[in-house]
């Protein structure tokens, strides 16, 4: 994914002395078009191939669009930068088709030559062959062991898009469609994270090619083994990143949904969006920003409009529900100065004041804040 560092292409506002004075991207899908304004119909000045890396300083359009990207539409703003190979050749890139590698100090920049030999060697893996996370594995393993923590943060972005590329690009759940002999007891322990990937020869082949097992739609298929990742680039990347592996290991092994069923507690969900909103406050230009804003803006929702199976209003008394309330009061007394328990406290002070009803003026913040989270 990449970064969306939303700033005019010309403005009069102070420069941000927070702000990174160099940004390195890769090219996630071939023939991307460099445009010489940010717009889809603007001048083509170059195609970017897949894996080229560009250079930029963060700046990006005010304006986003929505473009297809290998299967999926993406909402993104443009990126200006140019390219390595032609430092004069420079445009505007569709940001969903780049993947940030590094935001920082020019001369603290990860080897371009080390970056590029790496994207060679996964373009030459085949997405669809399980044994395709274990090659990756492997040359992450020899050519990344004593890396500075600038190269491990974008060796890290290549091996964890990959990997999510088989997953879900590679349809690698065929190899266990209807080939898994498994007991009740396994299946117990696959959701408790317990499972003995050894048990059988197909899971241990899903351990050893860089999976494990979950569950959805009625049946088991290999992910992305976070703890994996975790194991190997947590004592070398940068403390950002390394957070950011920690905190997503966790939710990824402890989901907070099961069968379209939120499975924690909703103190659980506010200590998430309250961690997401502190780890976005602390690390404003952390080069998956739009991921880590995607997961405190959702989670912050949750928490005001509810969710499907557990309703803020239950359709039985119209009235918000005591789960909700003390949800709200813990957030105000855990984590007061936050943006999260000011948006709380919106909506709490206001169903109080309607006799914790479903009214106009209740409904009309509950869309407000819909459409806040959609506009973003």
């Amino acid at each position: 994914m990449a970064i969306l560092v939303l700033t005019q292409c010309q403005s009069d506002k102070p420069a941000d002395p927070n702000k990174p004075e160099y940004f390195l991207y890769a090219a996630r899908v071939d023939d991307l078009p460099l445009r010489k304004k940010p717009e889809k119909d603007a001048i083509i000045v170059a195609h970017l191939a897949e894996g080229e890396l560009v250079e930029g300083k963060g700046e990006a359009s005010l304006n986003r669009e929505e473009l297809p990207l290998r299967g999926a539409t993406y909402r993104s703003p443009y990126l200006s930068v140019s390219r390595l190979k032609d430092g004069t050749q420079s445009g505007w890139a569709f940001g969903a088709g780049l993947l940030a590698l590094y935001a920082g100090p020019r001369d603290k920049a990860p080897d371009p030559g080390a970056l590029q030999a790496f994207i060679q060697h996964l373009r030459g893996l085949d997405i669809h062959d399980l044994s395709s996370g274990l090659k990756a594995w492997l040359y992450v393993e020899k050519h990344f062991e004593t890396a500075p923590a600038p190269l491990a943060d974008a060796a890290f972005q290549l091996l964890e898009q990959f990997l999510r590329r088989m997953e879900i690009e590679g349809e690698i759940w065929k190899v266990t469609e209807g080939k898994l002999p498994f007991t009740e007891a396994d299946a117990r322990a696959v959701y408790q994270d317990r499972f003995d990937y050894s048990k059988y020869a197909i899971t241990a082949a899903i351990d050893s090619n860089g999976f494990r097992l979950a569950w959805g739609e009625g049946m088991f298929f290999p992910v992305v083994n976070w703890t994996r990742l975790r194991e190997f680039f947590g004592p070398r990347v940068s403390p950002a990143m390394q957070r950011f592996i920690i905190q997503r290991t966790e939710e990824y092994n402890h989901p907070i949904y099961r069968d379209n069923a939120l499975v924690v507690p909703l103190e659980g969900v506010a200590e998430m969006a309250a961690w997401w909103e502190n780890f976005n406050r602390r690390y404003p230009y952390f080069i998956r920003r739009d991921e880590t804003q995607e997961s405190e803006a959702w989670l912050r929702l949750v928490l005001l409009n509810g969710t499907d199976d557990l309703p803020v209003f239950p359709a039985e008394s119209e009235e918000v529900s005591q789960g909700y309330r003390s949800a709200w009061e813990y957030v105000l007394q855990r984590h007061p100065k936050t943006e999260l328990a000011r948006r709380v406290k919106e909506m709490a002070d206001l169903c109080a004041s309607e006799g914790w009803k479903r009214t106009e003026k209740v409904n009309a913040l509950r869309a407000r804040n819909l459409q806040e989270y959609n506009d973003r």
